[in-house]
């Protein structure tokens, strides 16, 4: 697309003027409808244009159309523009100046001019002549002979004005004192999937494009500021580092996904903010933030046309008593500030990050505290005393959202329900994370890392492996007897070197098959499991009743992202105490401080008497330890609800 002049992906004003250069061509694809404006929303158009043109009230130097969505694209050879969004706006535009050129421009004008007006091709009707419009001949005539109509009776009626309004189209910013009429354009990138182009299109007609939301937006504001700034280009200038600032922040993964946990296109990450401002529910459409400034900005522009302006605003813009665009960016900066300070401050940091980890939404949260603080005020206010909120009362808060993901029904579970947590019970994964961060909050100096945890997926895994066989694959079960073979030679004591000869006879023997017999490979996973749960000085591996051990309850589940968990599962406690220890050293992989800590025996009880042995081990004494961190963690965050 050498010969089309590039343009800022994102919005950038230009001047009608700027498209009359004779190498502008747009295409309308075929999977689009036709030409549709009626006569109130051409005439509108010419009203609007007319004012700003005309009427010397009018302080600002541009007039805005709304956006233009545009994708290069080569047709019959020809470097053109597809247009997916914005077709009325620019067919309009065109019999507009069409009429213009043909009836109110001197000869020299329409000579230099006509030949350098952008020109429309359907690619459903190629042979359509926006100079001979005969309304018999289709649908797509029909509608635009209409519209061409229109603005032929408007111009005969409005003759005065057209002499003003010619500068503003045809002549260059300096030739027109600055004053133009401008589109906001955007050319997204070149492509020549037509399915990719299709599927863009039908989500911004069904207001479903979310690459489009905030850019629409900041759109909205440089207008405004535009509109308001008497030729001084300091205010809006002023806005775009501003927003520049916080788009910035949002693509920094450590903000972003403590915030969120979208994972998708890193453009559209700063509409969360708007998203909030506006309060949107959670059941509407992705286009509905967008709306509200589109209504806020409709109604300023209607009130400055209209002295007995009577339209009202609702919502989110009445709560916060916002009638301008300019108090409504003020909302805008004093929520990102929030959630700034939110992501510096330790506790909103751990709280709110792990709230919005477990599903709740960052309005939501920030609704709950401002009801919870109305309440307590109400509460106090009532007793005749004066109430401020203090830091302890935002802990509280937050730790009671945080009861409701373990509850039963309409019953809070209890602390001493945390023993009993079970492998696949939903309430596992919920308690460990919560482990994890209340501990960083607790200490001095660390951050859980919500952008590491966000970016992997992760299970629930046992510390030491459970008491039967789970791996059915071929490849999975010689991978775990090559792991069991490597620590028992670690440990490298005489039961152990007898094992992994055992172990390396299975091997051979089902390598040489290239299949694996069940029977021998599930009894000798328990043969493994015993060896590795014996607790005793001299016990026998026939002694240990594995039954007992309970491996599925929370004191032997630690969480592991799933690919570490894959690489050996089934595996006894010292292969993967030996696997962690590994990637913590090299810190090839986030582990989990809580997950660390685990393998690294830090919650269980010191002993003068351990031995190397014991750190091979995952024995009864551990899994007290362990239960006791995490009871000593999580139980305040049990005991800030009443129960009932």
């Amino acid at each position: 697309m050498s010969n089309l002049q590039e343009y800022n992906k994102n919005f950038c004003p230009m001047p009608i003027s700027d498209l009359l250069d004779g190498k502008h061509h747009f295409l309308i694809p075929s999977f689009q409808r036709g030409f549709r404006w009626e006569e109130k929303q051409v005439t509108d158009l010419l009203e609007d244009i007319k004012q700003f043109a005309y009427d010397e009230n009018v302080k600002s130097n541009s007039y805005f159309l709304q956006p233009i969505i545009v994708k290069p694209r080569k047709y019959n050879g020809i470097d053109t523009y597809e247009v997916l969004d914005g077709q009325q706006r620019l067919t309009t535009m065109l019999l507009i100046l069409k009429e213009i050129l043909g009836g109110y421009m001197n000869p020299n004008n329409t000579k230099k001019y006509s030949p350098l007006l952008y020109d429309i091709t359907y690619t459903n009707r190629p042979r359509l002549n926006f100079y001979d419009l005969n309304a018999a001949n289709n649908i797509d005539s029909y509608y635009l002979r209409e519209a061409y109509d229109v603005i032929k009776n408007w111009c005969d009626q409005n003759n005065e004005y057209i002499d003003s309004m010619i500068p503003c189209l045809f002549y260059s910013a300096e030739a027109a004192k600055n004053r133009q009429v401008k589109i906001i354009w955007y050319a997204i990138e070149e492509d020549s999937d037509d399915l990719k182009s299709i599927n863009i299109f039908n989500r911004l007609n069904k207001g479903k494009i979310s690459l489009t939301s905030s850019e629409l937006i900041k759109a909205l504001f440089i207008m405004d500021y535009d509109h308001r700034a008497e030729g001084d280009s300091l205010p809006a200038e002023q806005l775009s580092m501003e927003w520049n600032e916080m788009e910035r922040k949002f693509q920094d993964d450590n903000f972003w996904y403590f915030i969120s946990n979208d994972q998708n296109d890193t453009q559209t990450r700063i509409d969360i903010l708007f998203d909030f401002v506006t309060r949107r529910g959670i059941n509407t459409d992705s286009d509905y933030s967008y709306r509200e400034f589109q209504k806020l900005y409709d109604f300023c522009r209607a009130r400055e046309r209209n002295s007995n302006h009577q339209q009202q605003l609702s919502g989110w813009l009445t709560s916060k008593n916002i009638d301008t665009m300019e108090k409504a960016w003020k909302i805008v900066r004093r929520t990102f500030d929030r959630l700034v300070a939110w992501y510096e401050d330790s506790l909103y940091y751990h709280y709110v990050g792990y709230l919005i980890a477990v599903g709740f939404t960052p309005l939501e949260i920030f609704k709950y505290l401002e009801t919870e603080k109305e309440e307590r005020k109400d509460r106090e206010r009532k007793l005749g005393k004066n109430y401020e909120w203090t830091v302890e009362d935002t802990k509280i808060s937050l730790r009671k959202l945080m009861m409701q993901k373990f509850k039963k029904g309409s019953k809070f579970l209890e602390k001493a329900d945390i023993d009993a947590f079970e492998y696949k019970s939903e309430y596992v994964s919920r308690v460990l994370l919560l482990f994890n961060v209340e501990c960083c909050h607790k200490g001095q100096n660390i951050r859980f890392p919500f952008d590491k945890y966000k970016k992997q997926n992760w299970d629930v895994e046992h510390i030491d492996s459970q008491n039967e066989a789970t791996l059915e694959k071929y490849e999975d079960r010689i991978r775990w007897l090559q792991n069991v073979k490597f620590i028992l030679r670690v440990e490298n004591t005489k039961r152990s070197i007898e094992l992994a000869n055992e172990c390396q006879i299975l091997i051979n023997e089902f390598e040489e098959k290239k299949q694996v017999k069940k029977e021998k490979y599930n009894e000798f996973y328990i043969r493994i499991n015993k060896f590795y749960s014996e607790e005793k000085t001299n016990e026998k591996e026939s002694e240990v009743d594995l039954t007992t051990q309970k491996k599925d309850y929370l004191s032997n589940l630690t969480l592991l992202d799933s690919a570490t968990n894959r690489e050996y599962q089934d595996a006894p406690f010292a292969y993967k105490r030996y696997c962690i220890v590994q990637y913590d050293k090299k810190g090839e992989r986030f582990i989990p401080l809580c997950t660390r800590n685990v393998f690294l025996k830090y919650f269980t009880d010191s002993n003068e008497k351990s031995s190397y042995l014991d750190f091979m081990r995952w024995n009864s004494s551990d899994r007290e330890g362990y239960i006791k961190a995490i009871h000593e963690a999580v139980d305040p965050i049990f005991d800030s609800v009443v129960m009932k």
